[in-house]
């Protein structure tokens, strides 16, 4: 199975997926241009190629270009922080993770969960992070895998932490029947 990690930030999570499942992506892809947000440096270090450009141009290569087989081929999505269009959703097999337990919480779809959850974290027992099939809706697609657990969180950064966790825990699990 082909690997293509799609990212709008720093790109740390897939660096630390990498080296969970002992494997990395075979396509880095980013609308993230550095003079922008800097990538953490170990994104460079995994030696792999980085596809960048704008949303539209990253969309429109999609639609015109088969990256690779979609029927062999993963892509994730780690903090991409924009919408892939239903058509793009359907050719090929893409999975976006969510920190937060929107198969519990509907509400904490969109953007930061975390931040949500830790302004409101008494309406939250459960916490925990989710890996969804892509639609065009924001965070609507199918739940396929989650990992949930009872909180005992008592600052933000611990909030943090633990969803940080759930994600990454959640990811690798996803990603290791996916993979083989």
């Amino acid at each position: 199975m082909i690997w293509i990690a799609f990212f709008s930030q720093t790109g740390s999570e897939i660096v630390e997926l990498s080296k969970r499942l002992n494997r990395k992506p075979d396509l880095l892809v980013t609308n993230n241009f550095e003079e922008e947000i800097k990538f953490n440096p170990a994104v460079r270090e995994l030696d792999v190629t980085i596809l960048s450009a704008r949303h539209d141009g990253l969309m429109k290569y999609m639609k015109s270009q088969r990256l690779y087989d979609p029927l062999h081929t993963l892509i994730s999505l780690h903090g991409y922080l924009r919408i892939i269009p239903a058509d793009i959703c359907e050719k090929y097999n893409i999975y976006n993770g969510h920190p937060a337990a929107i198969d519990i919480y509907p509400e904490l779809k969109g953007k930061n969960p975390q931040e949500r959850v830790w302004q409101s974290i008494e309406d939250y027992p459960i916490i925990g992070s989710v890996v969804h099939r892509c639609t065009a809706e924001l965070d609507g697609g199918k739940v396929v895998y989650s990992i949930n657990t009872q909180h005992r969180c008592c600052t933000r950064e611990e909030v943090f932490n633990t969803l940080r966790e759930t994600s990454l825990e959640t990811w690798s699990m996803f990603m290791e029947t996916e993979l083989l």
